[in-house]
């Protein structure tokens, strides 16, 4: 079984079919630690929002999944879904349901906050309607401010990201673990750029080209 520090999760999330509606759909890549030869791509959260009119205000969900979340878990996500809707511009006034999905298995660490910063970006970009560059994945805690704080680990995800194709890794300031080293090469064509990052703000407009 894979371990992934991103979420207390135990079992499977199902994806909607595909005749499933929604009016804008966002992948976001969740950093992990360990990374194996069947992968593809790391684990991701699928974001759906139906721009429907009701309810209001927007509504977060899961999809059609029966998965238990507890503990730091379900406390990360609503955290980072009340952030993302608190800096939206005050001329986007979202409503309707956003359903989140997941495309990886469990059971995951109880380390629920190191995906807090991607999926606060994430919820932001789907209600702007900006997009994410595919090349690029994040980890950090979100602070109450608008910071990105600390997590664990941050070497074994660089090499992880490198495995899985990323071009950059952005990591909470202060804790690029090679000083004046910033590529980690596997092989001559694979290597990732490391890059600290100390707000959502600058990390948002790194992973999007959009200011926020």
């Amino acid at each position: 079984m894979m371990a992934i520090s991103v979420l207390s999760l135990l079992g499977y999330f199902a994806l909607l079919p595909s005749t499933a509606q929604a009016s804008r759909t966002l992948v976001v890549p969740i950093s992990v630690a360990t990374y194996t030869d069947t992968q593809v791509g790391f684990p991701t959260f699928v974001m759906k929002w139906d721009e429907g009119a009701q309810p209001d205000p927007l509504a977060l969900r899961w999809g059609r999944s029966q998965v238990p979340v507890r503990g730091t878990g379900m406390t990360s996500i609503q955290h980072a879904f009340q952030f993302a809707v608190t800096r939206l511009d005050a001329s986007i006034r979202p409503t309707g349901t956003l359903s989140l999905y997941a495309t990886f298995t469990g059971p995951l660490s109880e380390e629920g906050s190191t995906a807090e910063a991607a999926l606060a970006i994430g919820f932001i970009a789907l209600l702007k309607g900006d997009q994410l560059r595919r090349d690029i994945t994040i980890t950090g805690t979100l602070e109450g401010d608008g910071r990105i704080g600390q997590v664990d680990q941050v070497a074994e995800k660089t090499t992880a990201a490198a495995r899985a194709g990323y071009h950059v890794l952005l990591v909470p300031r202060g804790q690029f673990y090679a000083p004046r080293v910033n590529r980690v090469s596997l092989t001559p064509e694979s290597n990732v750029l490391v890059r600290e990052v100390e707000t959502i703000e600058e990390a948002y407009e790194i992973m999007t080209g959009k200011k926020l």
